[in-house]
């Protein structure tokens, strides 16, 4: 049942002026992400916390198969973790010192032929 000039009426979109459509649609966008962002924003603001309570992970020491010793940092205290299958255990909690709880530099492993080589030359010049 076409209407006045063949157009389907469902279909046909009538706006004063034409391009107020697409305006209407991008200011509707912008509307709604600003809300969102602004939620997100509020949102982080409440889970927060206080400052200095980052953790950041210090050291892991595995000790089999889906098991390992963890030292965890939350704040100004260190935590001794046993984490094995799905669980975890609390083994100690410590207040941090810097000098006894900085990692460890990486060493690389001699394992490679030419590993082996450079350690050869270099232990025997």
């Amino acid at each position: 049942m076409p209407g006045a000039g063949g157009a389907v009426p469902f279909l046909a979109v009538e706006t004063a002026v034409g391009g107020l459509a697409w305006l209407k649609l991008v200011g509707g966008l912008v509307v709604v992400f600003t809300l969102l962002l602004l939620f997100l924003k509020l949102l982080g603001r409440f889970q927060g916390g206080r400052p200095g309570a980052a953790a950041a992970m210090i050291a892991v020491h595995a000790v089999g198969p889906r098991r390992a010793v963890e030292l965890l940092r939350c704040g100004d205290e260190v935590f001794t973790l046993y984490r094995y299958e799905q669980s975890v255990v609390l083994l100690d909690r410590a207040p941090f010192d810097p000098a006894r709880h900085v990692p460890a530099t990486p060493t690389l492993p001699v394992g490679g032929l030419l590993d082996r080589l450079r350690a050869r030359r270099a232990g025997g010049a």
